[in-house]
C-alpha cells in the first residue's frame, strides 16, 4: 500500500549558540535534518550590567564585579509568557513546545509522523514500550548526574564543593559507560539518552582549562564513557553542531567567574542543582 507522507512543518527553533540545553534539541535537528524543517533565531544572549544581586544568595566569596545578565528576544518572551527559557519551538499553527528533554522527543515525534520512510533517520526513542521508558529514564538520570555537577564545578565557589562534584561526575560516568547496550546508551544507533548529556560531554574541556579537573582517558572503569563519547562526536549529525572550542571557552568564564546570572546560574549560587530552577531564579 501507498503510505502517505505529510509535508513537513516549518518550525520556528528559539535557541542560542552557546546553550548545551538547546544544543540537545539541535542535536536532534540535525539527525532528523531529513524529516524537519525549521528557522534559527537566536533568541538569547548577555548584556553586562552592575551587579543587582551580588553574594546575596547561599554562597560567599564571589568577586565584586558588574554581572552579565540574559537579554532575551520579545518574540520568545511574548510566546513563553514572560518565561523566555530555551530551547523553545513554535510550529506554523502558533503551538509552543519548551523544556529540552520534550524538545527533543518532539523533533523525534515529528520526523516519525511526517518523514518520508525512504530518507528517515533512524528514531531517537525506542518503539518497545519498556525500552523507551528506560531511555526516557536514562536521559532525566543523566541530567540530573552527568549534567548539573558542571555547573557546582564552574560557579560554586567553595573549593572542597568542587572536588566532591568533580568525584561524583567520575563515578556517574562510570556508570554510564557501563550501562550501555551498545556502542550507545540504547544499542548502536543514537538515541534520546545519548543526546541528554552529549553537550556537556562536548564540552567537558572546561573543566581542566577552568578548574584544572581532568577526566582521566587511562581509567578502565572509564573505558566505557570515553567510547561512548568519542562515537558520539564521531557523528556527522553531532560534530557539526559543536561550538568553536575558544568561542565557547571565553562564553563560560562568566560561570567560571561567578558574573553569569542566568536562572542556571543563580539556582547554583543558592546551593540548588542546575536542574532545580525556581521561579526567582
Amino acid at each position: 500500500p501507498l503510505i502517505a507522507i505529510m509535508p513537513s512543518p516549518l518550525l520556528t527553533y528559539y535557541s542560542a549558540w552557546f546553550c548545551p540545553y538547546a544544543h540537545r534539541a539541535t542535536i536532534a535537528l540535525s539527525h532528523h535534518a531529513a524529516s524537519v524543517s525549521y528557522k534559527w533565531v537566536e533568541a538569547l544572549g548577555w548584556e553586562k550590567r552592575p551587579s543587582e544581586d551580588a553574594n546575596t544568595r547561599a554562597q560567599t566569596g564571589e568577586p565584586e564585579h558588574d554581572s552579565y545578565y540574559h537579554w532575551k528576544h520579545p518574540d520568545l518572551l511574548r510566546i513563553t509568557d514572560g518565561e523566555g527559557l530555551i530551547p523553545t519551538f513554535q510550529d506554523e499553527k502558533g503551538r509552543v513546545v519548551k523544556e529540552s528533554l520534550m524538545a527533543v522527543e518532539y523533533v523525534d515525534d515529528l520526523a516519525s509522523a511526517v518523514g518520508d520512510p525512504a530518507t528517515r533517520n533512524t528514531p531517537l526513542l525506542p518503539a518497545d514500550p519498556a525500552e523507551r521508558a528506560r531511555c526516557r529514564w536514562a536521559a532525566e538520570w543523566a541530567n540530573k548526574k552527568m549534567c548539573s555537577p558542571y555547573y557546582t564545578m564552574l560557579v560554586r565557589t567553595d573549593v572542597d564543593e568542587r572536588r566532591r562534584a568533580f568525584d561524583e561526575l567520575l563515578e556517574s560516568l562510570a556508570w554510564w559507560g557501563s550501562q550501555r547496550q551498545g556502542t550507545f546508551y540504547c544499542g548502536d544507533t543514537l538515541s534520546a539518552a545519548d543526546i541528554a548529556p552529549l553537550p556537556w560531554a562536548a564540552r567537558y574541556y572546561i573543566l581542566e582549562h577552568y578548574r584544572n579537573f581532568v577526566i582521566p582517558r587511562d581509567d578502565a572503569q572509564l573505558a566505557g564513557f570515553h567510547e561512548w563519547r568519542d562515537a558520539a562526536l564521531a557523528l556527522p549529525t553531532v560534530a557539526s553542531t559543536l561550538p568553536d572550542r575558544d568561542r565557547y571557552l571565553d562564553h563560560i568564564a562568566k560561570y567560571a567567574d561567578a558574573s553569569a546570572r542566568s536562572k542556571v546560574a543563580n539556582a547554583v549560587r543558592s546551593g540548588r542543582g542546575a536542574h532545580d530552577l525556581q521561579e526567582d531564579d
